[in-house]
């Protein structure tokens, strides 16, 4: 028996992450250790995120 697939979900607004979503991935600008997930919404409209690791907060 396979395990269920676990999606990534946005770093800003929590929304599941579907596998042909617009989104980015990138590693935290600040500590570089988090990966940080967006999707296409919170991207178009700058809403902020935080870093689990550091607390640094971006746009």
């Amino acid at each position: 028996m396979s395990k269920p697939l676990q999606l990534p979900v946005c770093t800003s607004c929590s929304r599941p992450i579907m596998p042909n979503d617009e989104c980015v991935k990138y590693y935290c600008p600040n500590c570089g250790y988090v990966l940080i997930w967006r999707c296409e919404s919170c991207r178009e409209f700058a809403r902020p995120y935080k870093c689990v690791g550091c607390a640094f907060e971006g746009p």
